[in-house]
C-alpha cells in the first residue's frame, strides 16, 4: 500500500533586504558585506561596535572549517532573534547559532540550527541537543566563544560552557562567517565587537551529547522526496495525477531524532510543496495505527485515499503556538496482505518570524509491518502540490 504525505515546508528565511545602509563597511580592520535592513558604526556601552538590524552582515573574504569564532554582542529590545554563522556555502546554506532577546533564562534561550536553501529547521531540530537555558540578559556586552571541530560543536558565553552540539547537520565544508539578526517587530537589534576568527585542525571539544532515547521501533527511516512544485499548480489534481507529473525523487534519510528535514531535499526556491512517500507491507491484512508528525501543512493519504489534512505551522494555533515536529498524531491505516504506499503532501510557507521548516516522521507501530521507500515511476514532468 502506498502512504501519500504532501508537505508544505515552512521556513525562517534570512532576508537580504533592501535597505539604505551602505553594501559593505569597513570596521576592526575587516571589510563586512551588509545584507541588512539597517548597519552602521556606533558607539554603544563605551564602546565602537557593528549595529545591525534585519538581515545579515560577513566578514567579507574570511572562511572557516575548524576552529573558533570569539566576539562580543549585545542584545537591544524584544523581541528579536541574533546570532552567528559559520561554514556558510552562499544562498542560504549554513550552520547557525543564535540568542533569543525574549527567552533569557528559559529552556529555549538560545538555539543551534542548519539552514538548507534559505529553510531554517528551528521546529525541526527542538531538543536538548539544539536548544538550552542562558541568562544572557539584554544591554549589557555579552562575550561568545563557538568553538567548531570537524562535526561537532562547543558555545560558550560569559567564559561558561552554554551549548554542545553534538552533530552539526550539515556536510563539513570550510565556508563564510557572518551574523544574523530578525526584529519581527521593529524593536530589537544587536551590537558586534572584538570579532576574531581562529583556525585550528583540532580544537578540543569539552561537551558532551545530552542522553537521547532511542527511536521507537517501527520508524520511517528513509522517505521518497519528490522534486519540489508549487501547490496552485496542481490545485484539485489527484494524488495519483501528481505523482505522475514529477520529474525526479530522491531518498532522504531522517535526521538523528527521527525526523525528516525536507529542505535537505527540496529546495524552496524551485517551489513550495512535495511528495513524501514510503511504502508499508503488510503480512496479513489488518488495520494499523500510524502515528505521525509535520510541520507546517500536511495532507496523508493511503493508495491514494486521503487520510489527514493539518496545519502545523507557527502561531497556526495561537500567538503562542510554536509549531515544532513530534509524534502525537495517530491515523488509522487498514491494510490489505499487500504493498501499501504511504504519501505525504507537504508544503512549504516562507514566513518572516522566529519560524522554521517543516519536516516529517512517520511510524508504523502493529507487529507485521515494514516501511521501505518505494522505487519511483517515471514521469511526465510538471508541477505538483
Amino acid at each position: 500500500m502506498r502512504v501519500f504525505a504532501a508537505t508544505a515546508l515552512t521556513g525562517l528565511v534570512s532576508a537580504a533586504a533592501a535597505s539604505q545602509s551602505p553594501a559593505h563597511l569597513e570596521f576592526e580592520g575587516d571589510r563586512w558585506r551588509v545584507e541588512a535592513e539597517h548597519a552602521q558604526i556606533v558607539e554603544y556601552l563605551g564602546a565602537e561596535a557593528l549595529h545591525w538590524r534585519d538581515g545579515l552582515i560577513w566578514l567579507d573574504g574570511r572562511q572557516l572549517d575548524t576552529g573558533e569564532i570569539r566576539f562580543e554582542i549585545a542584545l537591544n529590545g524584544r523581541p528579536g532573534h541574533s546570532g552567528v554563522i559559520w561554514r556558510s556555502q552562499g544562498a542560504g546554506d549554513w550552520e547557525k547559532f543564535y540568542f533569543r532577546h525574549h527567552l533569557s533564562g528559559l529552556p529555549d534561550a538560545v538555539q543551534y540550527t542548519p539552514v538548507f536553501g534559505d529553510v531554517t529547521g528551528w521546529q525541526i531540530y527542538s531538543d536538548a541537543d539544539a536548544m538550552s537555558a542562558v541568562d544572557h540578559g539584554l544591554n549589557r556586552w555579552i562575550p561568545v566563544r563557538v568553538v567548531i571541530a570537524a562535526d561537532q560543536a562547543d558555545i560558550f558565553v560569559d567564559g561558561e560552557l552554554a551549548h554542545h552540539i553534538p552533530d552539526l547537520a550539515r556536510e563539513r565544508a570550510a565556508g563564510g562567517v557572518g551574523f544574523w539578526q530578525l526584529s519581527p517587530n521593529d524593536q530589537a537589534s544587536a551590537y558586534v565587537r572584538n570579532v576574531e576568527i581562529l583556525p585550528a585542525a583540532a580544537p578540543q571539544i569539552v561537551g558532551r551529547a545530552a542522553e537521547r532515547a532511542n527511536l521507537p521501533d517501527g520508524l520511517v527511516r528513509e522517505w521518497r522526496v519528490s522534486a519540489p512544485f508549487d501547490a496552485e499548480d496542481v490545485a484539485g489534481l489527484s494524488i495519483e495525477a501528481i505523482r505522475s507529473g514529477v520529474p525526479a525523487w530522491s531518498n532522504l534519510e531522517v535526521e538523528p531524532n527521527g525526523i525528516a528535514n525536507l529542505a535537505r531535499a527540496a529546495r524552496f526556491s524551485e517551489g513550495d510543496t512535495v511528495l513524501a512517500e514510503v511504502t508499508v507491507t503488510a503480512q496479513t491484512a489488518q488495520t494499523a495505527m500510524a502515528q505521525f508528525g509535520y510541520s507546517d501543512i500536511a495532507h496523508l493519504a493511503l493508495n491514494g485515499e486521503g487520510l489527514f489534512t493539518g496545519d502545523n505551522g507557527w502561531s497556526s494555533r495561537d500567538y503562542r503556538y510554536l509549531g515544532t515536529v513530534t509524534r502525537h498524531i495517530g491515523v488509522p491505516l487498514r491494510l490489505e496482505r499487500q504493498h501499501a504506499q504511504l504519501h505525504g503532501h507537504r508544503a512549504l510557507r516562507r514566513l518572516g518570524g522566529d519560524r522554521g521548516h517543516r519536516g516529517g516522521a512517520g511510524r508504523a507501530g502493529e507487529r507485521g509491518l515494514s516501511g521501505e521507500p518505494k522505487p519511483p515511476r517515471q514521469g511526465s514532468g510538471g508541477a505538483v502540490s
